[in-house]
């Protein structure tokens, strides 16, 4: 079997509309009964849209006939158990003990998804999904799942542990954190992207000498907050606009300024107002729904600018008889302090975009039963933000993983959380990596081996030792 050593870019989106493209490699270290370990899944594109709320309607790709076939478990007997071990390779054998074979399969445009196996321990359901694709090539290290929804529980995560590039088949780990009262769980995708990276480094190709000549002759309209389509702004500047009710923005579509490498997307007019650089820009009305990004300027060394910046989306388009908001989207950058410094001349426009190349939707659904493994030890603590405030949060460890929860733990950075599981033998499993942000309170650790639960003797986070009761 032929495995992709590409890295993943994260974003995860936790639900869909999160946070996007920042890359994590696979690290898998694996012995058998270990002192330390360190694991890290891969993780998809996981978005991060820019600051500025966004209207606009999801667009179909249109793609062919769709038709959906789902099977039942008692299907499944007929062909024989699923063997758990030949498809989820990478895990544990210990691991693989806990999860219950489901073999669900539901096909739709040409995508099969396949439940594979799954737990559900304390408040954590863990769901391993392979999808393939029969017809083509949609499906590749880079896919992202971008809308779904798994029944129970208050917050979704979704990431991309495998990829068989020989067999077009990528296993997805669904986590779903949050009491679930019922023993029916529904797994539903409606949207799927593939082919996405993101730039941090494009170099924008416009006349600079010529738009500092030109300054103080652009010509722009002012969009009326009552009458005009105005999907919405962000930024500190863009709020306290829209507050005013008078916006300035660009002639629509003047120039034709394409960045290469990125075809979702065109610069439709760029100047001064003000001593504030417009940047307009056209989306493509159907892949750049899901791309984003932001430019920023470097100076003569190639160091990143700190420039206050709003953006704001506009416009209209009609598609199919139907009318959609946000055709333009204008990002603007306050260079007057750098104007007034004389130093406009040095700066140089850069870009940072993801790039997705395909979107697919549908209507992917499996519906399975899974009992509750209730085996779990609580425990309570204070972690110090960087700030050095107490941050109080809960601990709930089961034989997957553990949960940390608190209001102010959206204060602690992922990448500051050190944990060690002790056990009562003496040996531990070590965190250093793999936290997952389910929500602004709410962070899971998934462990790559089974935690028997019953043998742990207390935990140290941060430094900080925590005694854990039975629940």
């Amino acid at each position: 079997m032929k495995e992709s050593n590409q890295p993943f870019t994260e974003q995860n989106l936790a639900n869909i509309k999160r946070l996007f493209y920042e890359k994590v490699a696979m690290n898998e270290t694996g012995t058998d009964k270990p002192s330390a370990v360190s694991h890290d899944f891969p993780t998809p594109l996981t978005q991060t849209r820019p600051r500025r709320k966004r209207v606009r309607k999801a667009i179909s790709i249109p793609v062919a006939a769709a038709f959906s076939l789902c099977l039942v478990t008692g299907a499944a007997a007929s062909v024989g158990i699923i063997d758990l071990s030949s498809v989820l390779h990478f895990l544990g054998e210990d691991r693989l003990s806990i999860l219950k074979p489901v073999h669900q399969v539901s096909e739709d445009q040409g995508i099969r998804m396949e439940v594979i196996g799954a737990a559900r321990d304390g408040d954590t359901t863990e769901i391993y999904v392979a999808l393939t694709d029969l017809t083509g090539h949609r499906i590749d290290d880079t896919l992202d799942i971008y809308d779904f929804r798994v029944s129970g529980g208050r917050a979704n995560n979704a990431q991309v542990v495998q990829y068989d590039e020989s067999k077009q088949t990528a296993i997805v780990r669904f986590l779903i954190q949050g009491k679930v009262s019922a023993q029916r769980i529904t797994v539903r995708i409606n949207t799927m992207m593939s082919g996405a990276a993101r730039n941090d480094d494009y170099s924008v190709p416009v006349d600079w000498d010529k738009l500092l000549q030109e300054k103080n002759t652009t010509s722009y309209d002012i969009l009326d907050r009552g009458t005009d389509s105005i999907s919405g702004v962000g930024g500190e500047a863009g709020n306290e606009l829209w507050e005013i009710g008078k916006i300035p923005v660009l002639h629509q579509d003047v120039t034709q300024i394409h960045v290469e490498g990125m075809d979702w997307m065109h610069i439709s007019n760029i100047g001064f107002i003000d001593d504030q650089l417009h940047i307009q820009t056209n989306p493509d009305k159907e892949i750049g729904e899901y791309n984003h990004g932001h430019f920023y300027f470097t100076n003569e060394q190639g160091k990143k600018l700190d420039i206050p910046e709003y953006s704001i989306s506009y416009g209209h388009y009609m598609r199919d008889g139907v009318g959609y908001g946000g055709d333009y989207i204008e990002y603007v950058y306050d260079l007057s302090a750098l104007s007034k410094a004389g130093q406009l001349h040095q700066l140089k426009l850069k870009g940072s975009f993801s790039n997705i190349t395909e979107v697919l939707k549908g209507n992917w659904t499996t519906t399975f039963d899974l009992k509750k493994n209730v085996i779990g030890k609580v425990g309570t603590t204070q972690l110090i933000d960087p700030d050095g405030s107490q941050v109080p949060i809960s601990i709930q460890l089961s034989t997957i993983g553990v949960t940390l929860t608190g209001e102010k733990l959206k204060q602690i950075p992922l990448d500051d959380l050190r944990m060690e599981i002790y056990l009562k033998d003496g040996s531990r499993l070590t965190a250093v990596s793999g936290f997952i942000s389910l929500d602004q309170d709410l962070i899971k650790w998934i462990s790559p081996s089974t935690i028997p639960v019953h043998d742990v003797s207390y935990l140290l986070i941060n430094g900080q030792k925590v005694a854990l009761q039975d629940e």
